[in-house]
């Protein structure tokens, strides 16, 4: 089953959509300000959103957003369609599609989503049972920041965020390294979670901030062993087909969830054979390198985005750093690097 997708400006406001689905299905959509009636902001992961929809739930939604004073200035528009008519569609798998500047994505369930990143514009079209589903709106919105926020002087970084007596720690880490595990165990000992999968850091007056974004956490089906917590809950698929625990952090009651926080330190994270926990420091340049490398690629369009995310990673690689060998288990590893940033400020006791 092939997709396609094409659309065009008219005038200042009206958009249109053609998505065609095979040979067979072919659905074309308005947007302009009779279609989406219903308006409102909300500030995001150290941004401005200025929302357009003609759906009730997706204001709703907008609506329970955090307050947030950390705003840097940035803003985008998202534009909302819901349609009814998608009910009774067959349920799309998730994938994504970029031509420079532009991103076409198919969310499930019955989600259509386009990103201009140029113009810094977000559309969709969706279901009414997708504008009413929870776990899409905390799925869309981290992937909506994933792929507008350097245009936004939001960095996207692949790391868990910590705060540790507010003082925010980075985890790094490669994909199985754990950094999901050792976050939630951080979280039973007191660190306040702020994300356990990616961090949006932004400027704001010559201070770097570490965004949350209050997504559900994702971890593996084998964190039961560590969490028992989780066995009241079912796996599901996520979007990249991986079967996981999608779980509110609220739902574990010794954490503390924090929106932002002042990122001091970071801990690149790596599993080992070998027992024990071992930090090891590492300088600027491969703290640099290393988070350079983990990005998203940027279109040839978006030269001062790649500067700004340069800039904001210099920043952090200037960072106190090091490189966590672990072969423990993850309370273990959280008891270890608790121990090691409470002898890096105050001494060994």
């Amino acid at each position: 089953m092939s997709r396609r997708c094409h659309f065009f400006r008219e005038g200042n406001f009206t958009v249109y959509f053609r998505v065609k689905v095979g040979s067979i299905v072919t659905a074309t959509y308005t947007f302009d300000r009779q279609a989406l009636p219903f308006r409102t902001d909300f500030h995001v992961a150290g941004t401005r959103c200025f929302l357009a929809t003609n759906s009730h739930d997706i204001l709703s939604a907008a609506a329970q957003r955090p307050a947030n004073n950390h705003h840097n200035g940035h803003s985008f528009s998202m534009d909302i369609l819901v349609d009814s008519n998608l009910d009774s569609r067959p349920l799309p798998t998730a994938h994504f599609r970029g031509l420079r500047h532009l991103v076409f994505g198919m969310l499930p369930p019955h989600g259509f989503v386009t990103y201009d990143l140029l113009r810094k514009h977000v559309r969709a079209v969706l279901s009414t049972a997708t504008a009413r589903d929870d776990f899409f709106w905390t799925t869309l919105l981290p992937i909506t920041i994933g792929l507008l926020g350097t245009t936004l002087g939001v960095a996207p970084l692949h790391c868990a965020c910590l705060d540790h007596g507010a003082a925010g720690v980075l985890i790094g880490g490669g994909s199985g390294a754990g950094k999901s595990t050792l976050a939630a165990a951080l979280a039973q000992r007191g660190f306040g979670l702020v994300s356990e999968g990616w961090t949006y850091i932004s400027e704001q007056q010559n201070s770097l901030i570490a965004h949350g974004m209050f997504a559900r956490m994702k971890l593996l089906p084998d964190a039961v062993q560590f969490f028992s917590e989780l066995r009241r809950f079912t796996p599901r698929t996520s979007l990249n087909g991986e079967v996981a625990y999608h779980i509110d952090p609220c739902h574990f009651p010794a954490f503390i969830v924090k929106e932002v926080s002042h990122p001091h330190c970071i801990i690149l994270l790596e599993r080992t054979s070998s027992a024990g926990c071992r930090f090891v420091p590492c300088g600027p340049e491969f703290v640099s390198d290393y988070l350079e490398k983990s990005t998203e690629l940027l279109p040839e369009e978006l030269p001062e985005a790649r500067a700004t995310r340069s800039r904001i990673i210099q920043a952090l690689s200037q960072r106190p750093s090091c490189i966590l060998r672990t072969g423990e288990n993850p309370q273990q590893t959280a008891a270890a690097v608790d121990q090691f940033l409470s002898e890096a400020a105050h001494g060994p006791s």
